[in-house]
């Protein structure tokens, strides 16, 4: 087969999957800003469908009277009573955006103050306006993990990065920067290098915008390459011939001189692209290597970006700090001495922790990788679902259950344990019509759309793990194959 005729076919095959890919690239990059928008469900397959209390609608709660108890998760707050029958909005004063309304915890302070954490804001509930408030961490541009109370009155909120404080009555925040943990060498793993170099993240805002650039290069070839090719059969014959034929030219040289001009760096974010999946990922993950020089990564604090909640262990009189480096125990003050790691511990997925519980003088640890009963002193660590003796899991990162959050046991039902696709572990009430017809914020949407798991319903398993990879491939070699077809063409004028 020729290097033309691949290009053609391949490239007008792949055109509206590589207009997929450059749409939803830009917005995976600008998630703050397009926050506000959401999807549908109902234009979704089914596996998108919010019921049998899945999709992370429930991560936990917090009894706000003996018989009202405050649902929180991936869909924002809502009352609703002990036995979960129905569901009141409780988020007003929040941004609107399904975006906004995630939340990963909220507390209740000795004098009755209801705190929050969302993704970009921490927001405290204003008893007089009934309605939430932003709270202004200072100096803070990251996305919030977590948020931990202490005694009542001693507020701790977890960035991506870094730590904040605040004390009542007037709970003014204050940076707590983290001491680097001992023997501590600056470390990443390839696979994050790869995906921020990919996103252009690795560089900063930069770098964003010269990815956002790319894509939009990478849309405009699919289209010039359409009309290009729809132009050479609809010319014959038509009226306005020599007008088409003009339009045909000046499309195809714009398509050359995109194509040619930025070859290296499209194909680039081809191949750095198809590592972010299967089976390039798993090696990658596995590979640890040191931060780029002057990148993002390149960064003084051991625990840049790694921080994904917090809380205060009664027990031992310790803050418990989990990161995507695992656990770390920190003193009461947070900043005076070093982390000290806590090991053995469950492993979390790369997706974070979702359910974060003390459990007697054991800690409940959740993630979508399973649900553990971990007891720190004899190091013991229990499967929530079997009682059978831990064991770290390997290949994907996904466990058999994937673990959205947790409810402790009341007098009238066991513990729940909720998943992202299968039911609870205990039998539950029908939910709410309102909490079923929540939408999917734009950005999951792109996300899906960007690793190809929402083609599974289409492809098959199989097929639409490996569809980036396969993507990302031939969008190489139709990139490579063109640029080859200019060069030679120049060539022989010369």
């Amino acid at each position: 087969m020729s290097w033309r005729v691949w290009h053609k076919w391949a490239g007008i095959l792949l055109a509206i999957p590589i207009m997929i890919f450059c749409f939803s690239g830009v917005v995976l990059n600008h998630r703050q800003a397009l926050s506000r928008f959401a999807v549908s469900r109902s234009w979704l397959p089914d596996a998108y469908q919010i019921e049998h209390w899945n999709q992370g609608v429930v991560r936990g709660s917090l009894w706000l009277s003996d018989s009202v108890q405050l649902l929180y998760g991936q869909v924002g707050m809502w009352q609703t009573d002990s036995a979960m029958s129905y569901a009141t909005d409780y988020n007003a004063g929040v941004t609107p955006g399904i975006d906004n309304r995630k939340i990963s915890h909220v507390v209740r302070t000795a004098d009755g103050q209801l705190w929050a954490s969302g993704l970009y804001d921490v927001w405290r509930r204003d008893t007089v306006s009934d309605a939430w408030q932003a709270v202004q961490l200072p100096g803070n541009e990251e996305r919030i993990s977590d948020i931990a109370l202490r005694g009542g009155d001693t507020l701790v909120v977890a960035t991506r990065s870094t730590l904040y404080t605040a004390h009542g009555p007037e709970y003014t925040f204050q940076e707590r920067p983290l001491p680097c943990p001992e023997g501590y060498t600056p470390h990443t793993t390839l696979f994050k290098t790869v995906w921020m170099l990919h996103s252009g993240e690795l560089f900063g805002l930069p770098g964003r915008l010269v990815v956002d650039m790319l894509g939009i290069v990478l849309f405009i070839l699919c289209v010039t390459g359409i009309i290009f090719f729809v132009l050479r059969y609809t010319i014959r014959g038509a009226r306005n011939a020599k007008q088409q034929a003009g339009w045909m030219k000046w499309q195809l040289k714009w398509h050359k001189r995109l194509g040619t001009w930025l070859i290296v760096l499209t194909v680039l974010l081809a191949v750095t692209g198809m590592c972010l999946r299967p089976p390039l990922m798993i090696p990658l993950v596995m590979t640890d290597v040191k931060p780029l020089p002057g990148s993002t990564l390149d960064d003084p604090n051991a625990l840049h970006d790694k921080l994904r909640g917090i809380r205060w262990d009664e027990l031992r009189q310790q803050w418990l700090l989990s990161t995507s480096e695992g656990f770390y125990w920190l003193d009461t003050t947070l900043c005076q001495s070093a982390p000290q790691p806590a090991r053995p511990a469950p492993g979390v997925s790369p997706m974070g922790i979702t359910v974060f519980e003390p459990d007697g003088d054991e800690w409940l640890i959740g993630s979508m990788s399973g649900l553990y009963r971990w007891q720190p002193d004899s190091a013991r660590i229990l499967d929530f679902y079997t009682g059978q003796p831990y064991r770290r899991p390997t290949g994907r990162p996904v466990g058999t259950h994937a673990v959205m959050g947790y409810l402790p046991a009341t007098p009238q039902r066991d513990a729940v344990a909720f998943e992202y696709s299968a039911a609870p572990n205990v039998a539950m009430p029908d939910m709410p019509t309102e909490l079923q017809s929540q939408p999917m914020s734009l950005w999951n949407f792109a996300l899906e759309l960007h690793v190809g798991r929402c083609y599974e319903p289409f492809l098959g398993s199989v097929v639409s793990v490996l569809f980036v990879f396969i993507s990302g491939l031939l969008l190489a070699l139709i990139l490579i194959s063109g640029y080859i077809i200019v060069k030679r063409r120049t060539s022989f004028h010369k």
